[in-house]
């Protein structure tokens, strides 16, 4: 062999064995890193048990410090994140995680559970899409991904989902009532009834069976009815809230008022984390004139659940009706970030600002709500009545003739005070 062959073949050796260390190395430096990480970790974890979550915080943070590609430290952080209503954050960690590891089907459901939490149907269906693509058989996924179906109004591919759940496992009793609901959803009352039954064959003690034939019963207001179905799962399970609450909704719509708030205290006593419940018994509590229990129900049902639209909206209302404007006004701030689609919200918080003299900022709230709902009445008066207020005679005229031609009779009423030799 010639001697260049030879320094040829030695360099390639060493290169070969520099390559080999270097790999050794990195190896050595990663498993290091990663030791270290873990153990960050689990102080994070002994910390988030015990309730002091910004220990936790940090903790987990020194693990992402040591170990940047450490998807499980960016998981958990989003997790503890979700726990304490930090959901940006808690986005922007899931999202790393699942850069660093797009192969865990985890990922994706742990990041579509937080957009479900938010209510944004369309992106949580999206990752558990994703995550079904990594694991098409997993029938707790295929679960997830129906519920959000359903949610979202898209009650075919919900029933697409439920029937491929039961095609898997055709003894799964639960599948057949959730099926039966979506279908109920969708106005199928036959296809729902006949899901029933299924699910009655396979359980015939089953609670929930008679629950889920209780609300089909509700939908069509057979209301005695669905009260003997209610309390048939009640007598099958008399620890069953959520039956009682029902039952609480069929008696308030047979007028059986007294007995609706007995039940509502039955479910709240066996679930005191209900906030339908709560919600519920501070509509009638209202209705009955004890304004000051359907406060408090109102807010126990906002601090189970945070962004509960309809309660932020009746605690600003209520408290408006009783001249507590400026304790309103943050209700109906949150009540329009939680449903930034809803116009009565918009509508509302208008009057509030109205009330205090801040016109420009109540006719924006007005004109959104009538982008949203051109037709809606009220709004079309309110901000007719703010722009005459602020010298808009003409077009404040213009708005009240739009909701008279809707008719809205306070409306009706103005136009001849106010828009009289208006053309």
């Amino acid at each position: 062999m010639r001697r260049s062959n030879i320094r040829l073949l030695n360099c390639i050796v060493l290169l070969l064995a520099l390559n080999f260390f270097a790999e050794l190395s990195a190896q050595t430096i990663y498993t290091q890193n990663r030791k270290e990480a873990f153990q960050y970790m689990q102080k994070a974890e002994l910390a988030k048990r015990g309730g002091n979550f910004n220990n936790a915080y940090q903790e987990y943070t020194n693990a992402i410090t040591v170990d940047p590609n450490y998807a499980e430290a960016y998981m958990k952080r989003a997790l503890m994140l979700q726990q304490m209503g930090r959901y940006q954050e808690s986005l922007a960690d899931y999202n790393k995680a699942i850069d660093i590891n797009p192969y865990s089907e985890v990922y994706y459901d742990q990041r579509a559970r937080l957009s479900l939490l938010q209510s944004d149907y369309k992106k949580a269906i999206g990752d558990l899409d994703k995550a079904l693509e990594l694991s098409p058989y997993d029938d707790y996924l295929l679960d997830s991904r129906a519920i959000a179906e359903l949610q979202s109004g898209d009650y075919d591919r919900a029933i697409d989902d439920f029937s491929f759940i039961i095609d898997l496992n055709p003894i799964d009793t639960l599948a057949y009532l959730k099926r039966a609901i979506t279908y109920l959803r969708a106005g199928d009352r036959i296809s729902a009834e006949q899901d029933v039954a299924y699910a009655k064959e396979l359980a015939p003690r089953s609670a929930l069976v008679y629950d889920v034939q209780g609300l089909i019963h509700l939908e069509y207001d057979e209301l005695d009815q669905a009260i003997r179905a209610f309390s048939k799962s009640i007598d099958l399970e008399p620890t069953f809230a959520v039956a009682y609450y029902n039952r609480s909704v069929a008696k308030k719509k047979s007028g059986q008022i007294d007995e609706s708030l007995s039940d509502l205290n039955i479910a709240i006593s066996l679930n005191q984390d209900f906030p339908n419940a709560y919600f519920n018994r501070a509509i009638t509590s209202k209705r009955m004139g004890r304004t000051k229990d359907a406060l408090d129900d109102y807010s126990k049902a906002i601090a189970i659940k945070g962004d509960f639209t309809d309660a932020l909206f009746n605690r600003g209302f209520t408290k408006s009706m009783l001249g507590s404007y400026a304790e309103s006004l943050p209700d109906f701030d949150r009540a329009v970030e939680s449903s930034p689609d809803d116009p009565e919200v918009y509508n509302m918080r208008g009057n509030v600002k109205a009330f205090f003299g801040k016109y420009a900022s109540a006719l924006l709230d007005y004109n959104q709500a009538i982008s949203l709902n051109p037709n809606y009445a009220e709004a079309l008066h309110n901000r007719g009545i703010t722009k005459l207020l602020t010298y808009k005679d003409q077009s404040g005229c213009e708005d009240l003739e739009s909701s008279a031609k809707l008719g809205f009779e306070k409306a009706l009423e103005k136009i001849p005070y106010f828009c009289r030799g208006m053309k």
